[in-house]
């Protein structure tokens, strides 16, 4: 009678192991739900077949949504111009365009194009925290695995699949950005993540043209995620920010100069650097009175390493659009 209990037991141990999923780190405010390991192996099958052998489409149903991302290559590829039903997504307050496949033949034409660039070394992952959020922003539902990310060496591809049917239903592309051309000191900048633009404090994916005005533009981080955790704080870094603006607005409320003008913030342990950079045409004797005032300022350091971000505003001009 033990080892009968005991044999239960173990049955009941593996079978609850073979439910429990890799867990992620979800972003707050996104919601995801996960499906079990079975499932979501299946669907990566699906996924591997399907890429390595030509005639396999199992893995598609009617509809298939191109997210704005990767529509945004895809839609000059002459094969696709003919499927008819665009989408708009919102995202980060604007309006971008994306596709939508109503009907086998143009899901398949759209997986055709896919797997052509897919066609060398991937790996086939779960999502990320900057993924997730990524994704988050373009959709109006739950996030439901199962869902993956196809990794190539330029391209990080979102795919999302129907948990009940197994059919792939969303196809887009993370906005991958890990290199920045500085016009302070023209060095590339490289991070094993993604370079991160915020605009009135949220994290931005994508920019319009806005209003031709005198404000804040946005703020780029050239230290990653665990540098800033490390050596810097949000209170430290809304400082330095509160600050500039403050300085920034009193000199150019009035201005007539149209540009743009970059503040670089080279926080250290020891000592602070500020470098500047402007483009097309703003006063330059504001500048001289702007530049002084904020070297007059008195920031934090850092706690350890050096945290370096850049600060655009733009003077009655309008958004660089990315």
């Amino acid at each position: 009678m033990k080892i009968k209990i005991l044999l239960l037991l173990l049955f009941i141990v593996n079978a609850v192991k073979a439910q429990i999923t890799e867990k992620i780190t979800i972003p707050n405010g996104v919601v995801y739900h996960y499906a079990d390991d079975k499932i979501n192996e299946k669907a990566k099958k699906l996924l591997t077949e399907s890429l390595t052998n030509a005639p396999n489409d199992d893995l598609l149903g009617k509809n298939l949504i191109i997210g704005p991302t990767l529509w945004k290559r895809f839609k000059n590829i002459e094969s696709l111009k003919s499927i008819p039903d665009s989408l708009i997504f919102h995202i980060d307050d604007v309006e971008i365009e994306g596709k939508m496949a109503k009907k086998l033949d143009d899901s398949k034409k759209i997986w055709n194009e896919f797997k052509k660039e897919v066609s060398g070394n991937y790996q086939i992952r779960k999502a990320n925290e900057d993924e997730l959020k990524y994704y988050w922003s373009t959709i109006s539902f739950d996030i439901q695995e199962p869902l993956f990310i196809i990794q190539t060496e330029n391209h990080y591809y979102i795919v999302n699949f129907l948990k009940e049917k197994l059919k792939l239903f969303w196809l887009d592309e993370f906005p991958y950005k890990n290199s920045y051309s500085n016009p302070i000191d023209n060095g590339t900048y490289r991070t094993d993540r993604t370079i991160k633009t915020y605009k009135n404090g949220n994290e931005v994916y994508v920019t319009d043209k806005g209003n031709k005005e005198t404000k804040l533009e946005k703020v780029i981080f050239l230290s990653g995620d665990s540098e800033l955790e490390a050596n810097s704080s949000f209170e430290d870094i809304k400082s330095v920010i509160e600050k500039t603006n403050r300085i920034f607005e009193n000199l150019f409320k009035n201005s007539k100069g149209e540009g743009k003008i970059m503040v670089q913030f080279e926080l250290g342990k020891k000592k602070n650097d500020i470098q500047f950079a402007v483009k097309d045409n703003p006063d330059l004797e504001i500048m001289k009175e702007f530049e002084k005032q904020v070297n007059k300022e008195t920031y934090p350091n850092s706690k350890k390493n050096t945290v370096k971000f850049q600060l655009l505003y733009k003077v009655n001009s309008y958004n660089d659009i990315e």
